[in-house]
């Protein structure tokens, strides 16, 4: 059967793409220059009501014009302004810049418009997935992947502020960054070895030390006592690796009734600390201040011994809240960051000092400054 016309579907559709395309020309024309629309309507029944919405509708349109006249220089989609309505379009956003103290409609898709939170572009945060980031007044501060680090701190480090294996080194070496570690505590264990009277004449060399320790600067009960000779070793009480080495008997001048006069003493090497003073010597004898209760003040007998260490914890990266997450370090030492590095490999330091904060100062491997760590401000 041959196919029959039917004239008033032709007429139909004919209008309806005439209608369409009218409409789009309009739409075109809008976009590339502000219209007035007519509002030649008769005032028959329904007249005025029509008239009054084709007035909100030219308003409208107005309003929608002018602000589309602010949006920023070089917001453009292939190559063509970007005029979109402000209520039409959830990429434009009004903001408040603070160099100029007024409102400015951005473009947040374009990579020329302001950015909103400092010299973080707006299409980084669109890029890594964080756009709700955008939107608040703390987005740069905000840890996006909750793992220890700003959404700042990895713009510049050039990682991914949506994923939370994604991250920069705990400790960085370059100055006015943040390290992501904290001193849990910081233990003082003191202590005073002391050597007993070494008898003979003054050129002879004793074959032996009777060496005592006190567990306190003040205490008068010793807590270990032995005979060592040049050569052995000793311990603090409770430890067994060794510490301490008599390295060599040795005389020298100190104080007396008659002027300056020579007395043995004791050379020990302790093999634990990494601090540059690792020999010292200890005064052999009695204490010399009648009724004196202390040891090792100077030119007093015996040596004063302050074994402090550190407990250091992480509080970035994949080892937060683990056991391997935190470390105990004397001062001078080497250790290790577990996962300090940005691949979780170990990152290697020092500890060079404790200040009266409470705060350590440690070097990284290599690095030619040192890096505060501060004191721990609250329970985690």
């Amino acid at each position: 059967m041959a196919e029959q016309s039917n004239p008033g579907v032709k007429a139909l559709v004919t209008g309806a793409v005439l209608g369409l395309a009218a409409a789009g020309l309009a739409g075109y024309t809008y976009m590339d220059k502000a219209v007035e629309p007519e509002t030649n309507i008769s005032a028959s029944k329904g007249g005025d009501s029509l008239t009054a919405e084709a007035e909100l509708v030219k308003e409208s349109l107005k309003r929608d014009r002018t602000v589309a006249d602010v949006a920023p220089e070089g917001a453009k989609v292939n190559g063509q302004p970007r005029l979109a309505p402000l209520f039409f379009s959830t990429e434009l956003w009004q903001i408040t810049l603070d160099n100029e103290k007024k409102n400015t409609v951005v473009d947040i898709y374009d990579p020329a418009a302001p950015s909103i939170h400092g010299d973080i572009p707006n299409t980084w945060f669109i890029a890594n997935n964080i756009s709700e980031a955008l939107g608040r007044s703390d987005g740069a501060v905000l840890d996006s992947d909750e793992d220890g680090f700003t959404n700042a701190e990895e713009f510049i480090a050039k990682t991914c502020p949506s994923a939370a294996n994604s991250y920069p080194d705990l400790v960085q070496a370059s100055s006015g960054s943040t390290p992501k570690l904290e001193v849990v505590k910081v233990d003082v264990a003191r202590a005073t070895i002391v050597v007993d009277n070494m008898f003979g004449m003054s050129a002879s060399i004793p074959a032996t030390a009777n060496i005592r320790i006190f567990n306190k600067h003040t205490d008068m009960t010793p807590a270990w006592k032995g005979d060592v000779k040049p050569g052995g070793t000793f311990d603090l009480p409770g430890q067994k690796q060794g510490r301490f080495t008599v390295v060599r008997f040795d005389k020298a001048e100190f104080p007396s009734f008659s002027g300056m006069s020579k007395e043995n003493v004791v050379i020990v090497r302790d093999n634990v600390t990494a601090s540059p003073n690792k020999e010292f010597r200890i005064r052999a004898g009695s204490k010399t201040a009648a009724g004196s209760k202390d040891y090792g003040t100077p030119n007093e007998k015996g040596y004063r011994l302050s074994d402090t260490s550190v407990t250091l914890r992480v509080t970035a990266g994949s080892a937060v809240g683990k056991r391997e997450g935190t470390v105990t370090v004397q001062p001078y030492a080497g250790f290790v960051i577990p996962g300090g590095k940005a691949d979780g490999s170990e990152l290697k330091a020092v500890l060079e000092s404790i200040d009266a904060s409470g705060s350590v100062n440690i070097r990284l491997d290599g690095a030619e400054s040192p890096v505060n760590v501060p004191k721990a401000t609250g329970k985690k």
